[in-house]
């Protein structure tokens, strides 16, 4: 029986590390939470799930716009990003980092998130050449 050498198992591709980072973060998680490491409610849990989701998928765009040889990934930052920024607030919001009224937290999640929005939009749009659409005859 031959033993594969440490160094074959290494990946070259960000995505495929990135992708493997994003199964051990769930399972973490999930040993965490069942085995009642963390005092967490399922909501919190929800939270902290998607908060690891939208900046391994940020890691994700970022790594595949700035490998060498590919395609920039403008909207795909673009979106992560957007994507963070709302996880983060829900993630500080469900943890009670801030103690504000429901009325205040919609607001700030609302205001942030489409300003975030619009500034990632109009970054990305800099970026990217649109196809002018065909016409209707």
């Amino acid at each position: 029986m031959s033993i594969m050498p440490a160094t074959a198992l290494l990946s070259r591709d960000p995505k495929a590390v990135l992708a493997a980072l994003g199964v051990l973060v769930a399972a973490a998680t999930v040993f965490l939470t069942t085995f009642a490491a963390v005092d967490w409610s399922a909501g919190q849990t929800a939270l902290v799930t998607a908060e690891a989701s939208a900046v391994l998928g940020f890691v994700a765009a970022l790594a595949a716009h700035l490998k060498r040889a590919t395609a920039k990934e403008h909207v795909a930052l673009a979106g992560t990003f957007t994507a963070v920024v709302s996880a983060t607030l829900a993630l500080g919001t469900g943890f009670g980092w801030w103690q504000l009224t429901q009325e205040q937290t919609g607001a700030l999640l609302g205001m942030v998130t489409a300003v975030i929005a619009v500034a990632s939009a109009v970054f990305a749009r800099q970026h990217v050449t649109a196809e002018i659409s065909p016409s209707s005859n």
